[in-house]
Protein backbone atom coordinates (compact mmCIF):
# COMPACT_ATOMS: atom_id res chain seq x y z
CA UNK A 1 0.00 0.00 0.00
CA UNK A 2 1.33 3.42 -0.94
CA UNK A 3 0.71 6.36 1.36
CA UNK A 4 0.02 9.72 -0.27
CA UNK A 5 -0.66 11.77 2.86
CA UNK A 6 0.76 12.52 6.26
CA UNK A 7 -0.56 14.40 9.30
CA UNK A 8 0.86 17.91 9.46
CA UNK A 9 0.49 19.34 12.95
CA UNK A 10 1.57 22.60 14.56
CA UNK A 11 0.36 22.53 18.17
CA UNK A 12 1.84 26.01 18.81
CA UNK A 13 -0.69 27.40 16.32
CA UNK A 14 -3.53 25.00 17.17
CA UNK A 15 -3.51 23.79 13.57
CA UNK A 16 -3.62 20.27 12.15
CA UNK A 17 -4.02 19.01 8.60
CA UNK A 18 -4.92 15.33 8.57
CA UNK A 19 -4.25 14.74 4.87
CA UNK A 20 -1.23 16.79 3.81
CA UNK A 21 0.18 15.39 0.54
CA UNK A 22 3.56 13.73 1.14
CA UNK A 23 5.24 15.91 -1.50
CA UNK A 24 5.00 19.07 0.59
CA UNK A 25 7.69 20.20 3.01
CA UNK A 26 7.69 23.19 5.31
CA UNK A 27 9.81 26.10 4.06
CA UNK A 28 8.89 28.97 6.36
CA UNK A 29 6.77 29.43 9.45
CA UNK A 30 6.01 32.71 11.17
CA UNK A 31 3.64 34.14 13.75
CA UNK A 32 1.65 32.79 16.64
CA UNK A 33 -1.80 31.34 17.31
CA UNK A 34 -3.51 34.71 16.68
CA UNK A 35 -1.80 35.62 13.42
CA UNK A 36 0.69 33.86 11.22
CA UNK A 37 1.56 32.04 8.05
CA UNK A 38 3.11 28.79 6.91
CA UNK A 39 4.74 28.28 3.52
CA UNK A 40 5.15 24.80 2.07
CA UNK A 41 6.71 23.75 -1.25
CA UNK A 42 6.54 20.51 -3.16
CA UNK A 43 9.73 18.44 -3.32
CA UNK A 44 10.21 18.50 -7.08
CA UNK A 45 11.30 21.60 -8.96
CA UNK A 46 9.85 22.42 -12.36
CA UNK A 47 12.85 24.47 -13.53
CA UNK A 48 15.37 26.99 -12.19
CA UNK A 49 13.02 29.95 -12.80
CA UNK A 50 9.71 28.60 -11.54
CA UNK A 51 11.05 26.56 -8.62
CA UNK A 52 8.82 24.02 -6.89
CA UNK A 53 5.95 22.45 -8.89
CA UNK A 54 3.47 23.59 -6.24
CA UNK A 55 3.64 26.21 -3.48
CA UNK A 56 1.13 26.37 -0.63
CA UNK A 57 0.63 29.22 1.81
CA UNK A 58 -1.62 29.05 4.87
CA UNK A 59 -2.39 32.36 6.59
CA UNK A 60 -4.65 33.21 9.50
CA UNK A 61 -5.50 36.13 11.74
CA UNK A 62 -7.95 36.96 14.50
CA UNK A 63 -11.19 38.53 13.39
CA UNK A 64 -14.23 39.35 15.48
CA UNK A 65 -17.32 37.38 14.48
CA UNK A 66 -19.40 40.55 14.23
CA UNK A 67 -16.97 41.94 11.63
CA UNK A 68 -16.99 38.76 9.55
CA UNK A 69 -19.18 38.21 6.51
CA UNK A 70 -18.23 35.06 4.61
CA UNK A 71 -19.29 36.15 1.14
CA UNK A 72 -17.42 39.45 1.54
CA UNK A 73 -14.17 37.70 2.54
CA UNK A 74 -14.47 35.33 -0.43
CA UNK A 75 -15.11 38.21 -2.81
CA UNK A 76 -12.16 40.16 -1.33
CA UNK A 77 -9.85 37.21 -1.99
CA UNK A 78 -11.12 36.97 -5.57
CA UNK A 79 -10.65 40.72 -6.07
CA UNK A 80 -7.07 40.60 -4.77
CA UNK A 81 -6.14 37.84 -7.21
CA UNK A 82 -8.01 39.50 -10.08
CA UNK A 83 -5.67 42.48 -9.69
CA UNK A 84 -2.72 40.22 -10.60
CA UNK A 85 -4.66 38.90 -13.62
CA UNK A 86 -5.86 35.64 -12.02
CA UNK A 87 -8.98 34.47 -13.87
CA UNK A 88 -11.37 32.59 -11.58
CA UNK A 89 -12.80 29.57 -13.41
CA UNK A 90 -14.78 27.80 -10.71
CA UNK A 91 -16.06 28.51 -7.20
CA UNK A 92 -17.67 26.11 -4.76
CA UNK A 93 -19.18 26.44 -1.28
CA UNK A 94 -19.20 23.49 1.08
CA UNK A 95 -18.93 22.69 4.77
CA UNK A 96 -15.86 21.33 6.52
CA UNK A 97 -16.87 20.26 9.99
CA UNK A 98 -18.88 23.21 11.29
CA UNK A 99 -17.17 25.77 9.03
CA UNK A 100 -18.59 27.30 5.89
CA UNK A 101 -15.79 26.67 3.44
CA UNK A 102 -15.40 28.23 0.00
CA UNK A 103 -12.71 27.39 -2.49
CA UNK A 104 -12.11 28.72 -5.96
CA UNK A 105 -9.93 27.68 -8.87
CA UNK A 106 -8.16 30.05 -11.21
CA UNK A 107 -5.27 30.53 -13.63
CA UNK A 108 -3.02 33.17 -15.12
CA UNK A 109 0.06 33.61 -17.27
CA UNK A 110 3.09 34.74 -15.36
CA UNK A 111 6.37 35.99 -16.78
CA UNK A 112 9.56 35.09 -14.91
CA UNK A 113 12.91 36.08 -16.45
CA UNK A 114 11.55 36.53 -19.99
CA UNK A 115 9.76 33.19 -19.90
CA UNK A 116 5.97 32.73 -19.70
CA UNK A 117 4.45 30.16 -17.36
CA UNK A 118 0.82 29.22 -16.89
CA UNK A 119 0.02 29.12 -13.19
CA UNK A 120 -3.10 27.44 -11.84
CA UNK A 121 -4.32 28.20 -8.35
CA UNK A 122 -6.58 26.73 -5.71
CA UNK A 123 -7.63 29.12 -2.95
CA UNK A 124 -9.87 28.65 0.06
CA UNK A 125 -11.33 30.87 2.74
CA UNK A 126 -13.05 29.85 5.97
CA UNK A 127 -13.71 31.23 9.43
CA UNK A 128 -13.41 29.26 12.67
CA UNK A 129 -16.00 30.39 15.23
CA UNK A 130 -14.25 28.64 18.11
CA UNK A 131 -10.77 30.11 17.63
CA UNK A 132 -12.14 33.34 16.03
CA UNK A 133 -9.61 33.12 13.20
CA UNK A 134 -10.00 33.72 9.49
CA UNK A 135 -8.03 31.20 7.42
CA UNK A 136 -6.86 31.63 3.85
CA UNK A 137 -5.07 28.82 2.03
CA UNK A 138 -3.54 29.41 -1.39
CA UNK A 139 -1.75 26.92 -3.63
CA UNK A 140 -0.02 27.84 -6.89
CA UNK A 141 0.69 24.96 -9.26
CA UNK A 142 2.52 24.91 -12.58
CA UNK A 143 0.01 24.15 -15.34
CA UNK A 144 1.62 20.89 -16.49
CA UNK A 145 1.27 19.34 -13.01
CA UNK A 146 -2.11 20.83 -12.06
CA UNK A 147 -4.32 17.81 -12.76
CA UNK A 148 -1.94 15.60 -10.75
CA UNK A 149 -1.98 17.87 -7.70
CA UNK A 150 -5.60 19.08 -7.72
CA UNK A 151 -7.39 16.14 -6.00
CA UNK A 152 -4.71 15.91 -3.31
CA UNK A 153 -4.79 19.65 -2.61
CA UNK A 154 -8.59 19.70 -2.30
CA UNK A 155 -8.46 16.71 0.04
CA UNK A 156 -5.81 18.52 2.08
CA UNK A 157 -7.93 21.67 2.34
CA UNK A 158 -10.94 19.70 3.54
CA UNK A 159 -8.99 17.92 6.28
CA UNK A 160 -7.88 20.98 8.25
CA UNK A 161 -8.58 21.14 11.98
CA UNK A 162 -8.22 24.63 13.41
CA UNK A 163 -9.38 24.39 17.02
Amino acid sequence: MQYNYYVYEKSDFNLKINRMPIWFKEIEIDGDQNEGNIILHSNNEYDENWGANAKMEITWYKKDRLDFMHYREVQNSIDVYNVIKMVITEKENTWVGSHEFTYWLGNRSKMIRKKYYTENAIHSVFYCDLSKRLFSIHTSIIDKQYENFKPYILECYKSIICH
